[in-house]
């Protein structure tokens, strides 16, 4: 009977290490995918729009530098403003659930009810959770909040993380379409090979995405570098209406 403990506990660690249910960069794959799209795409917009307008390389490296660190920099700023904002509202949500708990008991504990209902609780089973979630208010505010308004607590956790994870994924990403300007490659080829790296970065990142996710493999590329490509088309051909304005201005 002790081995027999043993051998589940055993299993069930192994379980848990598997990961079978994600990735550990899970938590993060929508800052990853988020900053390093929008830093390939704003880069090569950058080194396209000045191309397109006829600029010279050393405008494209300012520009996109400039781009790399302001926008990346935004970018992390504003992941960890809107968490900070998204937790703010759901404590302040959480209190007031709390609020309504104490002041009408008896129309909270329906909307439980009424929700483990929806999801196929019947009878006796049915007034069983329903009398072991409204037993604790803190668990009965935290299930109020994810029936009610779809929030949980976790997902509002570590601001910091995400807004770090956002900021190094643009750098690291979106530096791939500059690389060309930075290195000495013959002039009449930069471009080319801008596109064609940037090409592979949103490859690289439909790839990542899809190795954290657990997806097919081609999928998550196709789908990232369709919708990079699409922003970069745009881009260039800004730039290039733009071209004999600029040029008159130079």
């Amino acid at each position: 009977m002790h081995s027999s403990s043993e051998s589940f506990s055993d299993r069930y660690r192994a379980h848990r290490e598997a990961e079978i249910h994600g990735h550990r960069l899970g938590s993060v794959i929508q800052d990853i995918v988020y900053g390093g799209n929008d830093g390939i795409v704003t880069t090569f917009a950058v080194v396209a729009g000045t191309m397109g307008a006829g600029l010279p390389r050393y405008i494209v490296i300012i520009l996109g530098l400039a781009n790399l660190l302001a926008d990346g920099i935004s970018m992390a700023t504003g992941a960890y403003l809107s968490m900070r904002s998204e937790r703010d509202q759901f404590k302040r949500i959480r209190r007031e659930e709390l609020e309504e708990i104490e002041d009408h008991p008896d129309l909270e504990r329906e909307e439980i009810r009424e929700f483990f209902g929806k999801i196929g609780f019947a009878g006796e089973d049915l007034e069983r959770v329903t009398a072991v979630i409204t037993r604790d208010k803190a668990v009965w505010a935290d299930t109020m909040m994810h029936a009610e308004h779809g929030l949980t607590e976790e997902s509002t956790k570590q601001p910091v993380l995400h807004a770090l994870t956002t900021f190094l994924s643009f750098q690291l990403f979106g530096v791939i379409p500059l690389l060309p300007y930075l290195f000495t490659i013959l002039p009449e080829q930069r471009f080319s090979v801008a596109v064609i790296s940037t090409g592979i970065a949103l490859a690289l990142l439909g790839l990542t995405k899809s190795w954290v996710t657990r997806e097919n493999l081609l999928r998550g590329a196709i789908e990232i570098v369709s919708v990079g490509a699409a922003g970069a088309l745009v881009a260039y051909g800004i730039g290039v209406l733009l071209k004999s304005t600029v040029g008159v201005a130079l």
